[in-house]
């Protein structure tokens, strides 16, 4: 009876095993060539079958977790100048700045505060002492341990007048101590109910900062190559041939905690204009990006739109110290009636925002204006501003001197904002204003119009935290940079209420004494509110792992950066 090719190829393996290592060797000479063929079919037949099992087994017991890897290329419209968060004042120097640096506590992208260098923190009872606890073995992205010191100096700076920090106003009446190393005691004068907010503030390595002089400040390059604790660290930036950085490389930073992030570079791309920013995306040149209210990009397969509420209010500030016109209550008033909101969302947002018109947020805010031409004529008329000689604009006597009912709005170049105030001019020509407009690059404008408060009028935007705080836009003492009091406003009682507001720790208390502010500041029209805009972030498909739901900050997205990803590994499943 004749043999199987199986019974052949199971006799054959068998005395394969048999042979010693020697015999193993000369074992190919001695074979015939059909032995040797049927031999490289079991081979491969076996090493196939095991490779496929590995594979199912892997799918069947194993799940995809984040692999460190991939680059993203985000573009920004605005320049970096100050990568420090003492200073950072445009949304580019928050963008870095979130990514660098890093606080007890930070911003997760939720609408929480979560931990960050503090592994946890105590109130006491009064809500007058704050006590924060470090996390283990803390280091600074060149390998220096960090420790409560560096924490003591930054306070001591945000603090210190001379550096004009635009944070001083969050730390008046608090003094930090430090306990031990690793235990920092912040004491209030009195209870102030956002003050964990301030605990988000980026921390700076004293070790690198400490010999810089308070006049040399502004000017240090660690503004440009900074040394943080947060998620990323900077590799190296770009200048374009007039100077003007063009773009920021960043790679992980590996002392971050709880871990280094997962993706490999991060490279940011400025843009001087709306347009500039939507011709690189669409080219791809840019896989994100983060998107004024007034810009509108093509969604993708490629891409996804995030559209997320700020706490952010426009409005135009009158500076009546300068303008006699504006120093009449009849004027701004008439002025705020004769502001359609409506257009202004419409034309300058594409309605990607909500109308304002009072001081505050508009989950604080209760009252509203609604535009009326005919009224604002009249406030004018009645108040003794009349167009006698049929130019088009209004005068009045004052003091014996003929003033015509004219000033110049000043504001930056962005392209919402240069929209908004050209349309303002229109509006306000129409009821007998002669309105001129200033518009200014935005570091000019920061440094030659806005700090040193040379305007008539600004059209600007003032950003909250999640608990709304007014006090730094209209506390008396604010009036003067680095205080964010813009419209120069003085009223004694609303510093009362803005000083009491602070100290309210119960929510409808303090619900009720903002309404009483708003309806005093509502009556003077030191300012006309406008609306607050959407914020749009274009985020490339590929990013994995984000959770942005609720912001601030347009930086806030960055809350969680270290849980994104791009590649994926199997792992074994418990």
């Amino acid at each position: 009876m004749e043999t199987t090719d199986f019974e052949q190829k199971k006799s054959l393996w068998n005395s394969l095993r048999s042979f010693s290592p020697a015999q193993r060797q000369t074992l190919p000479r001695l074979l015939t060539k059909r032995d040797r063929v049927l031999l490289l079919i079991f081979c491969a037949t076996f090493i196939t079958s095991f490779g496929y099992a590995l594979y199912s087994l892997t799918n069947q017991y194993s799940v995809p977790v984040p692999a460190r890897g991939g680059s993203l290329r985000e573009g920004i419209i605005g320049i970096p100048r100050f990568i420090n968060p003492l200073l950072a004042s445009s949304d580019a120097d928050r963008d870095l700045t979130a990514l660098v640096y890093t606080g007890l506590l930070r911003n997760n992208g939720k609408g929480e505060l979560a931990p960050s260098l503090a592994d946890r923190y105590e109130i006491s009872n009064d809500a007058l002492t704050y006590t924060f606890y470090l996390k283990d073995n803390l280091r600074w992205s060149d390998g220096t341990l960090l420790t409560a010191d560096d924490v003591i100096f930054t306070i001591s700076l945000v603090k210190d007048p001379s550096y004009r920090s635009v944070l001083r106003p969050n730390w008046e009446g608090v003094t930090a101590e430090k306990k031990d190393d690793k235990t920092i005691e912040f004491k209030l004068a009195k209870p102030y109910a956002p003050f964990l907010e301030n605990a988000t503030i980026g921390i700076l390595p004293e070790h690198l900062w400490r010999d810089v002089l308070a006049a040399e400040f502004t000017l240090s390059e660690k503004n440009l190559q900074p040394v943080g604790a947060g998620p990323y660290r900077v590799v190296s930036f770009e200048q374009n041939s007039t100077g003007r950085i063009s773009s920021y490389m960043l790679e992980p930073n590996p002392q971050y905690v709880p871990y280094p992030p997962h993706i490999k570079t991060l490279e940011f791309v400025f843009f001087t204009s709306a347009a500039e920013l939507q011709t690189a995306y669409q080219n791809g040149f840019v896989d994100s990006a983060s998107i004024p209210g007034i810009l509108t990009i093509p969604s993708s397969e490629e891409s996804l739109t995030l559209s997320l509420p700020l706490p952010r209010i426009f409005g135009v500030f009158f500076n009546k110290n300068v303008s006699k016109a504006l120093a009449d209550d009849a004027v701004r008033e008439a002025l705020a009636y004769g502001t359609n909101r409506a257009q202004l969302l419409e034309s300058v947002l594409q309605n990607q925002g909500v109308p304002v018109s009072t001081p505050l947020p508009q989950k604080t805010s209760t009252s509203s204006l609604f535009f009326d031409a005919n009224a604002s004529a009249e406030i004018l008329t009645r108040g003794g501003w009349i167009d006698s000689n049929a130019d088009g604009t209004r005068e009045k006597e004052i003091d014996k001197e003929k003033v015509p009912l004219s000033f110049t709005i000043s504001t930056s170049d962005a392209p919402d904002l240069a929209a908004t105030a050209r349309l303002l001019q229109e509006m306000w020509r129409a009821v007998g204003a002669d309105v001129r407009l200033s518009i200014f690059e935005i570091g000019d404008f920061e440094q030659d119009i806005l700090r040193p408060r040379k305007y008539e009028a600004i059209l600007f935007g003032e950003i909250f935290g999640f608990d709304p705080d007014p006090f730094a836009f209209w506390h008396s003492s604010q009036r003067n940079d680095p205080g964010l009091n813009i419209a120069l406003y003085t009223n004694p009682r609303v510093d009362t209420l803005l000083e009491q507001t602070r100290a309210q720790t119960n929510r409808m208390e303090r619900e009720k004494t903002y309404q009483e502010f708003q309806n005093i500041v509502n009556k003077e029209y030191p300012a006309i509110f406008l609306y607050s805009p959407y914020y749009h972030y274009k985020l490339a498909s590929a990013i994995q792992g984000y959770a942005i739901t609720q912001i601030t900050n347009p930086s806030d997205r960055f809350g969680s950066v270290h849980e994104w990803y791009i590649k994926t590994k199997n792992k074994w499943a418990y």
